[in-house]
């Protein structure tokens, strides 16, 4: 028996979701799919647009098996929290094999690459980052500045700028630094 998760917000839920939930269990051969959804606030701090019963159950009538609240704590936490959060909720479960999330540009190679980079903070991506802090620049964009340096790759502004990306990259840095055994898979968000 094999177990999928995914971390989500489903505000609203839409048909994008429910095939994000069939290529989940498709890609990684899952049996079952659990869902770790925010409750009546997301990852922002607003409200969601529908009560969390009702995002549950839409949830649920389009391929998820079960759906388990991520605590508010998390949800309303920077994409790191949110991440290390909804990754310790499936690590602790002991029994989800693989969490696949969508991202913008569907490279998991590249965003693992940058997850690690994040994680190990090497002294040539550490000193850049100093650097760029220094000269004041707001932490987002020192990252950013320090990531193309250090990995010598100025195209790296159109997957850093963009939401599912960095969640990506915050959940594989969150599995990498729980030494966690889930594998994760990306799969590229449709327009």
């Amino acid at each position: 028996m094999r177990t999928t998760g995914i971390i989500a917000e489903y505000n609203p839920f839409h048909n994008g979701h429910a095939y994000q939930i069939a290529k989940a269990k498709e890609m990684t051969g899952a049996d079952y799919c659990i869902i770790a959804m925010c409750g009546d606030f997301v990852q922002r701090g607003a409200p969601a647009v529908a009560d969390k019963y009702l995002r549950a159950e839409t949830a649920l009538k389009n391929g998820a098996d079960l759906v388990l609240e991520l605590p508010v704590y998390y949800a309303l936490g920077s994409a790191e929290y949110f991440a290390s959060g909804a990754v310790a909720l499936f690590d602790r479960l002991g029994i989800v094999d693989a969490l696949c999330f969508g991202s913008e540009c569907g490279d998991y190679g590249l965003l693992a690459r940058v997850a690690h980079i994040l994680a190990d903070e090497p002294e040539g991506y550490r000193q850049s980052l100093k650097q760029a802090l220094k000269n004041g620049m707001s932490f987002p964009l020192a990252r950013q500045k320090a990531l193309k340096e250090y990995l010598q790759d100025e195209s790296l502004d159109l997957v850093l700028e963009q939401p599912n990306n960095i969640l990506g990259i915050e959940y594989i840095k969150a599995l990498y630094q729980r030494k966690s055994p889930m594998k994760s898979y990306t799969i590229k968000r449709m327009v």
